[in-house]
């Protein structure tokens, strides 16, 4: 996995992960596989902010035209 993820990397693609593990569990894994380094300036979110952050008030997705992944939390 590492190294895809740097492949991806040295395309210019931004590589993203959404796990059901706790943060401090999704935190470590993306660190080991080399989705952010220790000491990036990077955003952990757990999902019910990720949520909070892209649903509007009728609980739809508010940022239409942006690739989002949304699974169950």
């Amino acid at each position: 996995v590492p190294e895809a993820i740097l492949c991806c990397q040295q395309a210019g693609i931004t590589v993203r992960m959404v796990t059901g593990d706790n943060i401090h569990t999704a935190r470590a894994i993306a660190c080991k596989c080399g989705i952010i380094q220790p000491g990036d300036d990077f955003l952990c979110l757990e999902g019910k902010e990720f949520n909070a952050r892209i649903r509007n008030e009728y609980g739809e997705v508010s940022r239409p035209g942006r690739c989002v992944g949304v699974g169950r939390w």
